[in-house]
């Protein structure tokens, strides 16, 4: 059965796929895109239209009185229950008024369209106005690669119902028996992990040193191998960092929400156990704005970055080479954020804070002292 985005935004079962709230509702949703991939774009626009009236909902909750646990100020609870048939129009429901608040609501929604979508690719920010592009969507099967290229965003569904934001120059694989034997992926790049809950099947990310070991949660890894270091933040849940000793994975840090992993190892040899390592808070900008994952939402935030780190970005960004001809430039070390800007705006921003030359020869960005 084909479905509208109108259809979509009111459907319980899509509602608990869209808010991973029914394992029997992600599974058979996930089949339905496999088995209808022309149905991508459709859903995913839903989808949007679902998650952004929930943020707005809640948003909404918040503003309420503290009474705010009260059926009638519970706006944003979609009841969780499996259905035997998901596509049914009409379902049995045990809060009609909330039903109907939401049914209004989706309507509304609906009206406005691209804005929501808008507000669910982009969360606003306070005086910020996010105008980048929305990333490529796909849906990967068990044993595919995914790569993004420079100045390239993707949006993976996994079979499983896990949502992955691949960065620019980004490369993940999934594993054959992904979804049934196992969830393992492997990583070289950075990505945005909001992984489907599902203790039977931990998930698990794999990158050139360690691995990550999730159940349900949301972080972000950055193992990009032309940086000198790797990280992975947490946002949501917990994980277990492992490491190979002896054939073995073993626990070697479990990060709590608002840490991250950091492991700086400049050198190439294989090695079994991580080199310089701290877990250490995540970091915000002046605006609140999460420092690990502000590229998620199309910013650029660096934090006592050095130029050699920040050049990394831009060239993945941009999709543009730059060359730093002088090494005492190349530590200059800056905190800064920038969101709409293009590359001439962000090097003119950064001159200001601490003086350096660049010209454009042809392709490539020279920067000199």
């Amino acid at each position: 059965m084909i479905y509208t985005v109108e259809e979509l935004a009111i459907n319980d079962s899509f509602i608990a796929w869209c808010t991973g709230q029914n394992e029997a509702d992600i599974s058979f949703w996930n089949d339905y895109l496999q088995q209808h991939p022309e149905q991508l774009l459709t859903l995913e626009e839903a989808r949007k239209i679902v998650l952004g009236l929930t943020f707005m909902l809640q948003k909404k909750q918040h503003e309420l009185s503290a009474d705010s646990f009260q059926p009638k100020h519970g706006l944003y609870v979609v009841p969780g229950k499996t259905h035997t048939d998901p596509f049914t129009k009409e379902h049995p429901v045990k809060f009609p008024r909330r039903k109907k608040v939401w049914v209004a609501a989706a309507a509304v929604i609906l009206l406005l369209g691209a804005g929501v979508g808008f507000l669910y690719q982009h969360p606003m920010h306070q005086n910020s106005a996010v105008t980048s592009a929305p990333a490529a969507l796909s849906v990967p099967a068990p044993g595919d690669n995914i790569r993004s290229k420079n100045g390239e965003y993707k949006t993976l569904i996994l079979a499983d119902g896990t949502k992955v934001t691949l960065n620019a120059q980004s490369e993940l694989s999934v594993s054959d028996g992904f979804g049934t034997k196992d969830r393992n992926v492997r990583l070289t790049g950075e990505g945005f992990f909001e992984v489907a809950h599902n203790r039977q099947l931990p998930f698990i990310v794999q990158v050139a040193k360690y691995k990550i070991k999730a159940v349900g949660t949301k972080f972000n890894v950055k193992a990009y191998s032309n940086d000198t270091y790797s990280e992975t933040s947490l946002l949501e849940g917990k994980v277990q960092i492992l490491v190979t000793n002896g054939g073995q994975d073993q626990v070697y840090k479990t990060l709590q929400v608002n840490q991250k992993f950091v492991l700086n190892d400049s050198t190439t040899a294989e090695t079994t156990q991580p080199k310089k390592q701290e877990v250490v808070p995540l970091s915000y900008d002046d605006a609140n704005q999460n420092i690990e994952t502000a590229w998620v939402d199309h910013f650029l935030a660096f934090d006592n970055t050095s130029l050699a780190e920040i050049k990394n970005v831009l060239e993945r960004k941009y999709n543009t080479a730059i060359v730093i001809a002088n090494n005492d430039v190349a530590q200059y070390r800056y905190t800064a954020s920038f969101q709409n800007e293009n590359i001439d705006e962000v090097l003119k921003a950064l001159q200001l804070s601490y003086p350096f030359s660049y010209k454009k020869d042809g392709t490539k960005i020279i920067i000199t002292k």
